[in-house]
């Protein structure tokens, strides 16, 4: 069963999420799905990972970020700690409705965002990551140079200790691989992917397809 929901950023606005439960049932496990700067709760990565996840009777919660499809915003107003504070308020939200165990997947900026959420949150308990990190072109604009040069999710890697799969392409020209292979090295339980020849948006079919099923199986495994 899918439901649009709205819940409340920090700062009072509106976000829209695609709350899916195959069971109906508020104790099974939910998977947030986070997806990258200029896309939208509706991607192909988010879709297919809700797909495969209502098929193993796993909840998911796909969500519009701040200034992002149907959530309120304005474009210039958005920033890293934007997207991470929307993951924190939606999981504060989905507490509200019932839900206890918690993974999260996220792709490229989303998740950048999901790692340093993981860093202040202790409610999550996997990740599967998609080539996470900032692109070739917002790390150069103002709202996102500062995080870029300090590497600020790589510095929160070193503060999560839960499971975690990072999948990256060896062709990735917008987040380079050498990002995700400092990633993984900043955290304690972490597991790495590189797709020989695969681009940032694993747009190779069967690419595409081994990704989404290595994130969910990764978070099945752990979550059950």
């Amino acid at each position: 069963m899918e439901q649009k929901v709205f819940f409340d950023n920090e700062k009072g606005l509106k976000l829209c999420g695609i709350l899916s439960n195959p069971t109906e049932d508020e104790g099974i496990p939910i998977v947030l799905l986070c997806h990258g700067l200029n896309s939208g709760k509706d991607s192909t990565t988010n879709l297919a990972l809700e797909c495969i996840f209502s098929e193993n009777d796993i909840a998911t919660f796909r969500f519009d970020f701040f200034a992002h499809g149907e959530s309120e915003g304005a474009i210039e107003d958005r920033s890293v700690g934007e997207f991470v504070d929307d993951i924190l308020q939606a999981i504060t939200f989905l507490k509200t409705c019932g839900y206890e165990d918690f993974g999260i997947c996220g792709s490229s900026f989303g998740g950048l965002a999901s790692v340093i959420a993981a860093s202040r949150n202790n409610d999550l308990l996997v990740m599967a990551l998609k080539a996470p990190g900032m692109g070739q072109t917002s790390r150069h604009l103002p709202n996102y140079r500062e995080d870029f040069i300090a590497k600020s999710w790589i510095t929160a890697g070193t503060r999560v200790s839960i499971p975690t799969l990072i999948v990256h392409g060896s062709a990735d020209k917008d987040v380079e691989v050498a990002f995700g292979k400092m990633l993984a090295e900043s955290m304690v339980s972490s597991k790495m992917e590189i797709f020989e020849g695969a681009d940032h948006r694993f747009t190779d079919p069967q690419d595409s397809k081994r990704c989404t099923a290595l994130m969910a199986g990764f978070i099945i495994d752990h979550l059950r």
